[in-house]
């Protein structure tokens, strides 16, 4: 769990100030943010989108328990995704469902299809600029808030998706996905993401599928914007786009929607010096937005169902499973190679999605 108070560097800060050697108890939040971290590795997850306040002190106690349990700690940084608001001090856990991950995912395939296309373009410049922009994935970024007794204070957040120019510090483009919850929260992301990188963020997505008894839909997109205010100069989070519908309560596609992001979003003025005809725009339809999220309910609604074509193992085969090494006999070589894996799958971390095998019952097992 990394920290989002101290400098940015490890998978798991040091705390603020050292804590005593002798163990004391937690404090009554940062015993309630351990116990959900337990339930949730146990499989217990009720919410999509969880909030605590959680001040300084309490966060480094959560952190320092984490060091002694080191399963716990594996965990964390394998499965969950959490943002820490430093200013606010909030700590917010993101349980994305599989209708967000595949809907998410279909509008990534999107993009970088779109990408890959520009990457083939016959001038030399745009080719070179566009094969520089990478997907992010949901890796964390940290933010900087304002500095507190000469201290640089982070922020950590995790996307859903973000996009940007390999040579930039931030991604370009962020995309996220909204549940009723996180949707009272995203305009102060979006305050967070574009003003605390001084608009190096250049766009954020909010997409809502989450409306009560109906299919609505609604696209919102965030824009850095100058204004000037009683002649003093304000910078803002501006939303250029807000809450405009991309499916109706029918679950049909609007005519009026459509996502637009030009080669400049994904980096900084900076990276952009010296490139012209960078004006080149990745266009998402809403009838594209619209079949991309009804596949996603619907794929979903299958696998509930137990729905879809599977293989079927050859009458009076038996399964025979490895046998399982105690914890105890794993070599520390062994102990490497896990860590690396568990690095690895943090850069396109899914969500916890267990198909269940339905011929399962009906075969018998070798122990």
């Amino acid at each position: 769990m990394a920290t989002g108070i101290t400098s940015p560097g490890s998978a798991l800060g040091r705390p603020l100030t050292p804590l005593p050697t002798a163990e004391k108890p937690l404090s009554e939040s940062a015993q309630s943010v351990v116990t959900y971290l337990r339930l949730h590795r146990a499989g217990h997850r009720p919410r999509f989108w969880w909030e605590v306040q959680l001040k300084p002190d309490d966060y480094t106690e959560v952190l320092h328990m984490l060091n002694l349990d080191k399963s716990l700690c594996d965990y964390v940084e394998d499965k969950v995704r959490y943002d820490y608001d430093t200013r606010r001090h909030c700590l917010t856990f993101r349980m994305p469902s599989p209708v967000h991950d595949t809907f998410c995912a279909r509008i990534v395939d999107e993009v970088l299809q779109q990408l890959r296309h520009f990457q083939r373009d016959n001038r030399l410049l745009v080719a070179e600029f566009v094969k520089q922009i990478e997907h992010f994935a949901t890796s964390r970024i940290l933010i900087p808030e304002d500095v507190q007794d000469g201290k640089q204070t982070y922020s950590r957040r995790e996307p859903d998706a973000s996009f940007g120019h390999r040579q930039a510090l931030y991604p370009g483009v962020i995309v996220e996905i909204c549940y009723s919850q996180k949707s009272k929260r995203i305009s102060h992301l979006a305050d967070d993401y574009i003003l605390n990188t001084a608009g190096s963020v250049n766009v954020v997505i909010a997409l809502d599928i989450d409306y009560q008894g109906s299919k609505r839909a609604t696209m919102t997109v965030w824009r850095p914007e100058y204004t000037t205010l009683d002649g003093v100069e304000e910078f803002r989070a501006t939303a250029v786009i807000e809450a405009q519908p991309f499916r109706t309560d029918s679950g049909l596609p609007t005519k009026e929607t459509t996502l637009r992001l030009s080669l400049r979003d994904f980096a900084t003025e900076e990276l952009l010096r010296g490139n012209i005809d960078l004006d080149r725009e990745i266009i998402i339809t809403s009838k594209q937005l619209c079949d991309y999220l009804s596949g996603a309910e619907a794929r979903q609604q299958a696998h509930t169902q137990h729905q879809g074509s599977i293989n079927q193992i050859r009458p009076g085969a038996l399964k025979r499973r490895r046998p399982q090494t105690p914890p105890e006999h794993i070599s520390s070589e062994g102990e490497g190679s896990f860590e690396g894996e568990r690095q690895r799958k943090r850069g396109c971390r899914s969500s916890d999605y267990h198909p269940s095998s339905p011929s399962g019952d009906s075969v018998n097992e070798i122990n």
